[in-house]
């Protein structure tokens, strides 16, 4: 039996796999990405693309497969959809300069939470990686969207060493793509509960170790490079700056790269925004419309106007976090309400806005140095648009408008339109995605590479010019230049004149009829001419890279305009639907009342063609009107009065004008709902039993603030059981209200 050796590359691909054993390694060979073993057995069958072996005659064949390099992403993006993490293994030197084995290290490792890449991204919605862990006895969680550089931490105390309700609907709120949690929590039991809950996402279990409040803290104030958290007020959240620290610990282990588009940490309370739990998020349709599970037919779809992919994102996280300051409230209503009234001056922002491109994602590719020149182009072309904005913005009265987040705003406006000069100089209007073969620099920006792109076009003209230079300097008739791959260019001469050549002719081969030389100078022609694409190609990656370098530096004005354009987008967008839907201004009052005279539906009176819908009118206090019973025949309308009161206060609390004749209402901290029947009998939960745990749960949560919606509670049982269960409900709710009220 003989022992076969691994080659000099297997071993340097079993070294670096050593490293990243939980992915799918793309290992680098000229214009292909390759698999071996394992990764190739598994990722074979993902892909749809043949699995072969390396070493076919050898007795143990290496399995083996490989995809084009410049069509990596839609391979990638498959495999990043079956949940599989890929590391990225370039060679990082030029095979033709290198001695022996060429270099190879993973430049970067993608997950699902970990993606750069715009044609694997959804425009309309943020890309969280989250992470959850316990520190004492509070339970932190912090998320971040590397495409955006949203990084965000909160934390709440424990029930009993377990992850709080209110956290876990946190976590669901943010629908991430790739949830981090401690090793513990694997082997811990007691956290069953977390992955069942994810079950569908990709989890990642980190050390323990880096579960660690002095590592944590360590590793953010290195990152932020500051001394302490206390400018981020977050110095007192333990478990919250454990969470935060273990994403970047996982960001820096995964990317290998700066990432200085994160600019800071911020530090949120999950009771600063009304809270809406995941079950009545579903059932109130605010996102997913609940059967068919796409946007349509949801508050979102009406709402969501936006132009830009910002704005998009934004409206998003307004729906899931509706503000519960009066003050807050009313600034984003009169900002509204200043845009609904100017149409002309709204119009015209809105349509500067379209030709805005995504100014989050474009600046965090470009300072991770995944730009490209179509990006700069993109970018170039957004910043143009900013002075015409802001310009505009200054009409209106609003402070929502004024960019008051944006500090010295003249001068980042003028910095940033200098940079947009800059890149229009530069960057060619048709320059290509890649960036090693030219045709990305303009003519005219940079005297040596104008120099390359003369010699490059018209190389063949001073060949031609050299040989009759040299013509007419020897005399010799015959004198002609040509190629071939042998020799380069030289100089042919015939048999007879060879002997009148120069003495700085050096000889180089001898023909039947001819003698072919080559000169010094003719060297140094052909030198220029053969190598001008190679040098040109160089030249314009360096001076892009220079370029590249100059957006780098304004990342962190660029991605403060982009916030602040999001924010003007879904306000306008608010403005726009307002005047087309006919939706009023709401009074926000500190009566704790809720009256809403002639309301409506937005989605369902979206939805009516060929008739009227019929509004409602509803009061609500918390005197003689703390509970509603509305009955009447099925398709009646009754579960749409319900949720129509929920979504139009919802709205309210966004900064939105709502659907109604008239509206004044009081600021709710949770909206509750235990609407429809929905089954979990492969978890063996029926109907009754999912019905009473929802029951339960906002029976223990529900406050004098919340608004609760109960729809046909206790149907699902005996007729005479379910009207005591629902008058149980009813009469519970009315007391722990009272008692609320006197403390």
């Amino acid at each position: 039996m003989t022992v076969q050796k691994n080659t000099p590359m297997m071993e340097q691909y079993f070294s670096i796999k050593e490293k990243y054993p939980d992915t799918i390694l793309f290992y680098r060979m000229g214009d292909f990405y390759e698999m071996f073993y394992k990764d190739a057995e598994k990722a074979a069958p993902l892909l749809d693309i043949a699995l072969t072996s390396r070493n076919k005659n050898n007795d143990t064949p290496i399995p083996m497969c490989g995809i084009p390099f410049r069509s990596a992403d839609t391979y990638i993006a498959k495999l990043i959809k079956k949940g599989c993490k890929v590391a990225l293994c370039e060679q990082i030197e030029d095979p033709a300069l290198a001695k022996g084995l060429v270099k190879r290290k993973v430049v970067r490792v993608i997950t699902s939470g970990m993606i750069l890449n715009e044609n694997l991204l959804d425009k309309d919605s943020n890309n969280f990686l989250l992470c959850i862990c316990i520190n004492n006895r509070y339970a932190g969680l912090s998320f971040l969207d590397i495409s955006t550089g949203l990084f965000c931490t909160t934390e709440i105390n424990t029930e009993n060493g377990r992850i709080p309700d209110a956290l876990i609907n946190e976590a669901l709120k943010l629908d991430a793509s790739e949830i981090i949690l401690p090793f513990y929590f694997k082997k811990d039991p007691a956290f069953n509960y977390i992955k069942k809950v994810f079950s569908s996402k990709q989890i990642t279990y980190l050390e323990d170790s880096v579960f660690n409040f002095s590592e944590a803290k360590l590793i953010l104030t290195k990152k932020f490079k500051t001394r302490s958290l206390q400018g981020f007020g977050c110095e007192d959240l333990r478990a919250g700056v454990v969470a935060a620290g273990a994403i970047i610990s996982y960001v820096e282990e995964t990317q290998l790269q700066t990432t200085d588009h994160i600019l800071c940490l911020k530090k949120y309370e999950l009771n600063s925004y009304l809270l809406i739990d995941d079950k009545s998020c579903r059932n109130l349709e605010l996102l997913k419309n609940i059967q068919t599970g796409d946007k349509k037919g949801t508050l979102l779809n009406v709402l969501d106007k936006t132009v830009t992919a910002m704005g998009s994102r934004l409206i998003k996280t307004w729906i899931r976090h509706p503000l519960i300051k009066k003050n807050d409230i009313e600034k984003r209503l009169s900002a509204v309400s200043d845009a609904k009234q100017q149409k002309f001056l709204r119009q015209s922002i809105i349509g500067n806005l379209k030709s805005v491109y995504d100014l989050e994602r474009l600046g965090t590719r470009i300072s991770m140095g995944h730009g490209n020149a179509k990006d700069l182009i993109f970018l170039k072309k957004s910043l143009f648009k900013l002075p015409d904005i802001f310009n505009d913005l200054n009409k209106f009265s609003s402070i929502l408008f004024k960019g008051g987040n944006i500090e010295n705003k003249d001068k980042v406006l003028r910095e940033l339109t200098e940079l947009a000069n800059l890149i229009h100089r530069a960057i060619r209007q048709d320059a290509p995605h890649t960036l090693n073969e030219g045709g990305i620099i303009n003519n005219g920006f940079d005297e040596e590479l104008d120099e390359l792109l003369e010699i490059a076009r018209h190389g063949r003209k001073w060949i031609l010019k050299t040989g009759i230079k040299e013509k007419e300097k020897t005399g010799l008739s015959s004198l002609k230049i040509k190629y071939n791959k042998i020799f380069g260019y030289f100089i042919e001469v015939s048999k007879i004149q060879a002997k009148s050549v120069p003495n700085n002719y050096i000889k180089k081969q001898t023909l039947v009829n001819a003698e072919r030389f080559i000169t010094d100078e003719l060297k140094q022609v052909e030198s220029k001419v053969l190598n001008a694409q190679e040098k040109r190609s160089a030249l314009e990656y360096l001076l892009f890279c220079k370029i590249k370098n100059q957006v780098t530096k304004k990342t962190e004005s660029i991605l403060k305009i982009a916030d602040f354009l999001a924010s003007i987008d879904v306000l306008f967008c608010f403005a726009k639907i307002a005047d087309e839907n006919n939706y009023l201004k709401p009074e926000i009052n500190i009566k704790k009342e809720i009256s809403i005279i002639n309301g409506r539906h937005p989605v369902i009176e979206q939805m009516i063609t060929g008739e009227r819908y019929v509004p409602n009118t509803v009061n609500l206090d918390n005197d003689e009107n703390q509970v509603l019973i509305i009955t009447g025949p099925n398709m009646a309308g009754k579960s749409t009065v319900l949720r129509q009161v929920a979504i139009i206060s919802l709205m309210a609390q966004m900064g939105c004008f709502v659907p109604a004749e008239k509206a004044s209402l009081c600021i709710i901290d949770k909206i509750f709902t235990r609407v429809g029947a929905l089954d979990n009998l492969s978890q063996g939960q029926s109907t009754f039993m999912v019905e009473m745990e929802e029951t339960a749960n906002i029976l223990n949560n529900a406050k004098e603030n919340s608004l609760v919606i109960l729809d046909e509670i206790g149907r699902g049982t005996s007729t005479f059981d379910g009207m005591s269960i629902a008058w149980a409900v009813a009469e519970f709710l009315i007391i722990m209200n009272l008692q609320d009220l006197k403390k």
